[in-house]
């Protein structure tokens, strides 16, 4: 019974604290929701009224392709003020007293979770949606596939942001380095690498990661050409290299995350 008395007054807090943050950003959420549901309206439906592709897949690739600047957008603001803003406010002189740095970290982390992957699903229930619409049924299975590679793309990126969240000052530069890192990373780190005569797989991409959500679309994912000879292009990872790349930048980035915060004063 005391162990029992333990575990509730340990995930009780936590409870309560995801409980506040999905009240507290209920309103990002909505507007998030909609600007999804427009962005899908202008790459997914308005182009194909006239002419559709004759491979529902490849429908479905270029849809999905376009979630990314949700994903920049989403996770930018979700996270990166997940921890910064506590220091910022100075909210933990008055809430450290009642929940400790651990319960607040995993709290908050779990609940910005389940809000990014609701605006996911909501992007990707209208890919299946229109899928079904503009080719009949049945909807291509690869899109529940190809959603699970999202949701973990999404903690892996998470743990990132988190981890920048842990030490800068405050959301405004963690946001500018998220999304400098996804939209110009490879752009940088790919041509010295080439110079250098490297011609390494860019699993240190997190746009190249991402593409593994586009590809995984295509039923006959694992026959498409990942490497192309000339010119030297990785066009996506193996599903089990995506799996273990982002495995491990999600649990690395977290644990140092909560680390430093642990660490870190008011």
């Amino acid at each position: 019974m005391e162990g029992l008395s333990k575990f509730k007054n340990t995930v009780r807090p936590i409870l309560s604290t995801i409980y506040l943050e999905l009240k507290l950003q209920k309103l990002k959420f909505i507007i998030f929701s909609f600007i999804s549901i427009v962005l899908f309206i202008l790459t997914g439906v308005i182009p194909y009224l006239s002419h559709i592709s004759s491979n529902q897949a490849t429908y479905l690739q270029n849809a999905s392709s376009f979630y990314i600047f949700m994903v920049i957008l989403s996770i930018g603001i979700f996270f990166s003020s997940i921890i910064c803003s506590e220091y910022q406010r100075k909210t933990g002189l008055t809430i450290f007293p009642l929940i400790n740095k651990s319960q607040l970290i995993i709290g908050k982390y779990i609940a910005n979770y389940i809000l990014v992957i609701g605006i996911g699903a909501i992007y990707f229930s209208f890919m299946g949606i229109f899928n079904y619409y503009f080719y009949g049924g049945p909807i291509l299975y690869t899109i529940f596939i190809s959603f699970s590679f999202l949701a973990l793309y999404l903690l892996a990126l998470a743990s990132f942001t988190t981890f920048l969240s842990s030490f800068m000052p405050s959301n405004l530069p963690v946001f500018a380095i998220i999304t400098g890192f996804l939209l110009l990373g490879s752009l940088v780190i790919d041509p010295v690498l080439r110079s250098l005569g490297a011609n390494l797989e860019p699993f240190y991409s997190i746009s190249y990661l991402y593409n593994i959500v586009s590809y995984m679309l295509y039923p006959n994912f694992s026959s498409i050409e990942r490497y192309y000879e000339r010119g030297n292009i990785w066009m996506f990872p193996s599903a089990e290299g995506a799996i273990i790349m982002l495995t491990i930048y999600a649990i690395v980035f977290f644990l140092l995350a909560y680390l430093i915060f642990r660490r870190r004063q008011l």
